[in-house]
């Protein structure tokens, strides 16, 4: 008995060993002086037309109960997932079988383009055969975003797109820039900006009842650092350069942007500034208003730029402020100059668990008002924690018995329940000494509100879930289920209420439109003010057997949105008003601001050649 109960002692305090490092916040690097790995692959191969993502990586069946990644390019790739389908089944009350799969559309309707001879012809003479395309293939990529409920599903499974752009032009310097908007304007045709083409706010739609020929301007060839002031903290950038791209470039030098959104691998620079952009890093860099120190935008009357470039300046109303929002309505940002920084000493990834989402409330306000604030940290509600734990494979058996003994201490001792725990991820980076101290802040206040450090890899891979969330929604859409995200900012003390509430009406929506089975919420803080915080929702839904079920969608989530103004928060965080929040727009701003921006568009505009009437220039041209 006693040899008996020496081997179990010795097993259990092993268990508790593994559990402690586990438990700790751990350093990526393995020491100061050697450059953090990259939480994103920086490989480049070729992209999906229309979907999202690299065409190297999608989710597929391989038995009729599990899924798998095919690539290796994210954390969650190469391993099968048993979990993932009967989460998804048991949230939404229905099952989900290969057999099942919707087919896609095989061909577009795209219609002849309407191309403005006079102006082709000097399109013709001017730049290089390669620089332009009437191909329909490009023409239809660069006619939308990424609204997966919307443009993405029309595109994959229902009708054409009703208007599509005529020509593709490839810019390759400002010069070029300013040639095609002189050519525009000179011929009565329509610009439209084009970086990424990630938005998800219909930004890129092409209004229906516009007449003229229609150019989508594409900037990725502008991808060129410029220039670095490596004294100053400075880089001069063009803005059709990609985040990744423009990461590794700046890598190769020792510093970074510090920019980190979502959509880094595709999004641009340019696209960035137009649509006022936020990163996952915000707490240490800055928004991308605080990053962008200078912007060039070329509009028909001249550009828009400040001559001195300074820290900061007091020389009245800046022309600059047009720039951040403009989402392609005035002209095109070429080039902008961003703060840098040094690459941090070391990265660190942590996470938290928290008893609810109340608590982690509490302890990120806490945190941003008593704490010093790492690099990162979200807060996911309880649905989306275990959407998370459904993306791990099967575990090994040393794991399954160290996750027992996880959920004994969580579940047992603590008191947390499965149905209510939450998560945050954590991210710190910079000098080893400061890195550290914001470490032991984070499990200070953590521990006042009753959080629990949940461990490193865990941090690091629900920060790297980001950059896998769209292709689990293109996988899902084809089985009848439809799913996007929204976003807002809300006061402290409206947190919980806006959640609620918007739980609430989601619950109330489905039953009046007869949604099958049950719709999917789930939300997460991925930013915090000092004011307040951004909240990502998440709503997916069974649609099989409605009729129109995008148009439902969008029904049912433009009644969120309402729900969400009505109970204090704002119309948009990062994504932008596009086309889908337009008509919010005079509960957001006075006439008068309507006159004055305007007016303000006319003066840089006079032909409204940039007419793709997002935000507030919705109202139909007098040249269409």
């Amino acid at each position: 008995m006693a040899v008996a109960s020496l081997i179990v002692a010795i097993i259990i305090i092993v268990l508790l060993l593994s559990i402690a490092v586990r438990l700790r916040l751990r350093p990526v690097s393995k020491s100061s002086t050697a450059k953090p790995e990259a939480y994103y692959d920086l490989s480049e191969t070729d992209k999906y037309p229309h979907k999202w993502g690299y065409a190297d990586t999608q989710f597929e069946f391989d038995d009729p109960r599990s899924v798998k990644v095919t690539g290796n390019r994210y954390p969650i790739s190469g391993f099968r997932m048993p979990h993932l389908v009967p989460f998804v089944e048991e949230m939404l009350g229905f099952s989900i079988h290969p057999e099942d799969m919707v087919e896609g559309n095989q061909t577009h309707n795209i219609p002849t383009p309407h191309i403005e001879d006079n102006f082709f012809q000097a399109v013709e003479t001017q730049f290089k055969p390669e620089q332009f395309s009437i191909n329909e293939k490009d023409r239809l990529i660069h006619s939308h975003g990424q609204l997966s409920v919307g443009e993405i599903y029309r595109i994959l499974y229902g009708a054409s797109l009703e208007r599509v752009v005529d020509l593709v032009f490839f810019p390759e310097s400002e010069e070029d820039v300013k040639a095609i908007i002189k050519l525009a304007n000179k011929h009565n045709v329509c610009l439209i900006p084009y970086g990424g083409g990630t938005n998800v706010s219909g930004a890129l739609a092409i209004p229906t009842e516009e007449e003229r020929m229609v150019v989508s301007v594409d900037m990725q060839r502008m991808n060129r650092i410029l220039w670095i002031d490596k004294e100053n903290f400075q880089a001069c950038i063009e803005a059709g350069i990609r985040g990744k791209q423009l990461e590794k470039l700046l890598s190769e030098e020792g510093y970074t942007s510090g920019h980190d959104p979502d959509s880094i691998e595709f999004s641009t620079l340019g696209g960035w500034i137009a649509t006022n952009a936020s990163g996952m890093k915000k707490n240490k860099y800055g928004n991308i208003e605080d990053i962008v120190i200078e912007a060039t935008l070329v509009t028909p009357t001249g550009n828009i730029e400040t001559k001195c470039i300074t820290p900061r300046s007091s020389t009245g109303i800046r022309p600059q402020v047009f720039l951040f929002g403009s989402e392609g309505n005035l002209g095109i940002i070429t080039k902008a100059i961003i703060k840098i920084h040094l690459e941090p000493e070391v990265r660190k990834f942590g996470s938290l668990v928290f008893p609810n989402f109340e608590y982690g409330v509490r302890f990120l306000k806490d945190l941003r008002q008593n704490g010093t604030l790492p690099a990162s940290i979200r807060l996911v509600n309880n649905n989306e924690f275990r959407f998370g734990q459904a993306l791990k494979p099967n575990p090994t058996f040393w794991k399954r018995i160290t996750g027992d003994f996880l959920k004994f201490f969580l579940f047992r001792l603590k008191g947390f329940q499965p149905l209510e725990m939450v998560a945050c991820t954590a991210l710190t980076e910079g000098t080893t000494e400061e890195v550290n101290q914001q470490e032991k802040n984070l499990i200070r206040i953590a521990k006042k509100h009753q959080g629990i450090s949940g461990g490193a890899s865990n941090g690091k891979r629900g920060y790297s879930l980001a950059f896998g969330i769209a292709y689990i929604r293109d996988f899902f859409g084809q089985f009848n289920i439809l799913g996007e995200t929204f976003e807002t900012s809300v006061p402290w003390n409206k947190v919980l209420q806006v959640c609620q509430s918007v739980k609430q009406e989601l619950e109330e929506q489905a039953k009046n439109y007869h949604i099958p089975g049950d719709p999917y919420l789930s939300y997460r803080v991925t930013q915090t003010y000092h004011t307040g915080v951004c909240i990502y929702f998440t709503m997916a839904f069974y649609t099989k057997g409605l009729e129109d079920p995008d148009k439902i969608y969008h029904q049912i989530e433009h009644r969120l949105r309402q729900v969400i103004l009505d109970n204090g928060g704002s119309l948009s965080h990062h994504h932008g008003i596009g086309k889908i929040r337009q008509d919010f727009l005079p509960q957001v701003h006075t006439g008068n601001s309507f006159q004055v921006l305007h007016q303000s568009k006319k003066a840089m505009d006079p032909n409204n050649v940039f007419g793709i009437r997002n935000g507030v220039f919705y109202e139909p041209s007098e040249t269409s």
